[in-house]
């Protein structure tokens, strides 16, 4: 049963993650770095703000944003412990990742899933820096931007990952988010992104060139022909 979750990154993904489970009335608390100077929230509070602004709407409606609490790594991570569901959504760098999961690891509930949002690292990778215990209650799962409108969620198991609890997650993503789930394995880019790389790849390869434009012409190299 995911009462409360626990959203680790204000960017772009984390804040409108927050924004997503807010709609569907799960409170949430989204942290990020202390800001340098004034609130130590100031961060995760103009990130609360800017989701008001943004188009298409992140939230169901503006009020939606009482169910998000702002906190900080410096002071917030004791509240860690009332969250059931905690998913990490920083910048794509493994080494960031695996300082943040240090810091968080001690104050994660016992009965708490910790899920990656990442697009495409190593699961198992991320998996090693966390502690044995926590390891079968991590796994990966990929939301799409922007994460409202975006029906589809990659869920992605390592190694270790418990069946019953992937089992639950899912469950929770498809009754109270309304998305549809694939399972993934723990290859470099998943699923989708992985055919939406090929597909990208395929239409270059089968791109006619019209070999009648003059190569030698004065247009700019961009708009050149490629001629084969």
């Amino acid at each position: 049963s995911v009462r409360k979750v626990a959203v680790l990154g204000a960017g772009v993904m984390g804040a409108q993650i927050a924004a997503h489970l807010a709609n569907a009335n799960v409170p949430v608390i989204l942290f990020d770095l202390p800001a340098r100077e004034g609130d130590p929230n100031g961060i995760v509070n103009k990130a609360i703000e800017g989701l008001k602004k943004l188009e298409p709407s992140a939230l169901a409606t503006k009020d939606r944003v009482a169910y998000i609490d702002a906190a900080n790594y410096a002071t917030g991570l004791p509240r860690l412990a009332e969250c059931d569901l905690l998913i990490e959504a920083i910048a794509e760098r493994m080494d960031w990742k695996h300082e943040l999961y240090a810091k968080v690891a001690p104050h994660v509930a016992p009965h708490a899933i910790f899920a990656t949002n990442t697009s495409g690292l190593s699961i198992n990778e991320l998996a090693s820096a966390l502690p044995a215990a926590l390891r079968p209650r991590f796994c990966g799962i990929h939301f799409f931007n922007p994460p409202r409108y975006m029906h589809l969620v990659e869920l992605i198991p390592q190694k270790d990952t418990d069946a019953a609890l992937l089992d639950a997650l899912e469950t929770f993503v498809v009754t109270t988010l309304g998305k549809g789930v694939v399972r993934a394995k723990d290859t470099p880019n998943f699923v989708a992104n992985r055919v939406g790389v090929f597909s990208m790849l395929a239409t270059m390869a089968h791109t006619h060139v019209d070999t009648d434009i003059d190569c030698g012409d004065a247009r700019p190299a961009a708009y050149r022909c490629v001629c084969s």
